[in-house]
């Protein structure tokens, strides 16, 4: 019997086993980044974002829920109740960008100090149809996710708070 080395096979068995290692060590980092929360003003800035590129391609984007606390969650949910198919509390506008359309020109988030029971504010200033805005988020920390819990309008005729909306309390 005789052994005949072969640098292609070789090389190709080598490069397979490099291939499937690496796999090994970066999938867990993969796996690891996707689990990490996002901070509160990557989470502001990317609805934004997606806001902006919808307007700009003419397509429909509806900001998730799935980032809320379980308190705003239920704030939304017994206001939708409570409207029986209408506007909730008269809400027909979009929080996001106080408006029922928009076209988001010079936005600026930053966000605020984090207090330390895992509270943070995000604040977006933009325009809106030309209308100067000032949004600020409030951002609680649970079970290691940063959750929004509130926001404001702070500029404006329509100085508004979300919760209080939802509440028909304004």
């Amino acid at each position: 019997m005789s052994f005949r080395f072969d640098l292609h096979l070789a090389s190709a068995v080598a490069a397979l086993a490099i291939t499937l290692l690496s796999g090994l060590v970066v999938a867990p980092n993969r796996a690891a980044a996707a689990s990490v929360p996002q901070a509160p003003e990557v989470i502001v800035a990317q609805v934004y974002h997606r806001l902006i590129a919808a307007e700009n391609g003419s397509q429909g984007y509806g900001p998730p829920e799935t980032f809320y606390t379980p308190h705003l969650k239920a704030l939304v949910a017994a206001a939708r109740r409570a409207a029986k198919g209408e506007a909730a509390c008269g809400l027909d506008f979009i929080f996001w960008f106080n408006g029922q359309d928009d076209r988001i020109t010079q936005l600026v988030v930053t966000r605020g100090p984090t207090t330390p029971a895992g509270r943070t504010t995000v604040t977006a200033t933009f325009h809106n149809m030309s209308d100067p805005e000032k949004i600020v988020f409030d951002f609680q920390k649970l079970g290691g996710r940063w959750l929004l819990d509130d926001a404001h309008s702070l500029v404006g005729d329509s100085q508004w708070t979300f919760s209080r909306l939802l509440q028909c309390k304004d």
